[in-house]
């Protein structure tokens, strides 16, 4: 007699077998979840959390080698940055994404998506008022010195990893605020086309304190610009930067590490300024949101 030896095969009933097949090729966003504001004012700054049990938690920028989705919003793409866990014995994914709404962009209905998840966020109108103001004819113009825009552009362009930040953001002057984000101006009787205050401007006196509104590296130190004047840019982490504008003193210099509440300068009338103040802005992913949030709230 003949035998024929075959391999042993565990025995999987038919029922079984499709569950086992359903799980292996059910998408790994079925366990993805966001949690994101279902509406928000041209100017705030929103936070898009990322919860996804398929993807193993991770301190660095992927989550246990495997890629991170991006979010989509407009036309433009977001890092997710890995965030800690409540529980740090539980299993899964848990990330942030920071988007500044555009103080100009049209309200409306938007879409964020990541991967085949998509949420819609209603954009409302901020109402900015417009401003009148005067300048001397010296100054009534947008003239820069040379490399000053290209050098300002690259450094809202920057999204480092580290998150430099803690908690709320702290003023940067005791100063009262003379002019605040998202006005619309007219100089001198003419209404600017295009433009928006990105900032909040602080009336302080000539030689009056400004200190680092959180913790950060220090990206911009930088003296005798025609049209920001003279300038600090500190990276906060992670796509949040701050903007310190029209100073009279620079007391940090490019690559320091700086704390929040640390003196970094103090107030001037440099560049195209109609007198000592400060104008300080922060930007979110390249965009200029309401510093307010950021005082108020913790992201």
């Amino acid at each position: 007699m003949n035998y024929q030896i075959r391999p042993a095969l565990p025995f999987i009933s038919k029922s079984l077998f499709f569950l086992y097949l359903a799980a292996f090729l059910q998408p790994a966003s079925a366990a993805m979840q966001l949690e994101l504001p279902a509406v928000a004012k041209q100017g705030e700054c929103i936070r898009l959390i990322l919860r996804d049990d398929s993807l193993p938690a991770s301190g660095d920028g992927a989550a246990g080698g495997a890629a991170l989705p991006v979010v989509q919003f407009r036309d433009k793409s977001y890092k997710i940055f890995p965030l800690p866990r409540p529980d740090a014995s539980a299993d899964g994914f848990v990330g942030r994404a920071l988007i500044g709404i555009p103080a100009d962009l049209e309200p409306g209905n938007y879409k964020v998506r990541v991967a085949d998840k998509e949420q819609n966020v209603k954009v409302l109108a901020g109402n900015f008022p417009v401003q009148v103001m005067r300048l001397p004819k010296g100054k009534d113009n947008f003239n820069a010195s040379p490399g000053e825009e290209d050098t300002v552009k690259a450094a809202k362009e920057t999204v480092s990893s580290r998150q430099y930040w803690d908690g709320k953001f702290l003023r940067p002057s005791s100063a009262r605020v003379s002019s605040g984000f998202g006005l619309r101006r007219r100089v001198n009787g003419k209404l600017l086309k295009d433009y928006f205050h990105s900032g909040i401007d602080f009336a302080g006196g000539l030689g009056s304190p400004v200190a680092a509104c959180q913790s950060g590296k220090v990206l911009i130190a930088h003296q005798g610009w025609k049209l920001h004047g003279n300038t600090i840019c500190i990276d906060h982490g992670q796509g949040v930067l701050s903007f310190y504008i029209h100073l009279s003193k620079i007391l940090v210099k490019e690559g320091d590490i700086v704390k929040a509440g640390q003196k970094i300068g103090a107030i001037g009338s440099t560049g195209r300024a109609s007198g000592p103040h400060l104008h300080f802005s922060l930007y979110v992913n390249n965009d200029a949101t309401s510093p307010f949030d950021w005082f108020t709230k913790v992201f």
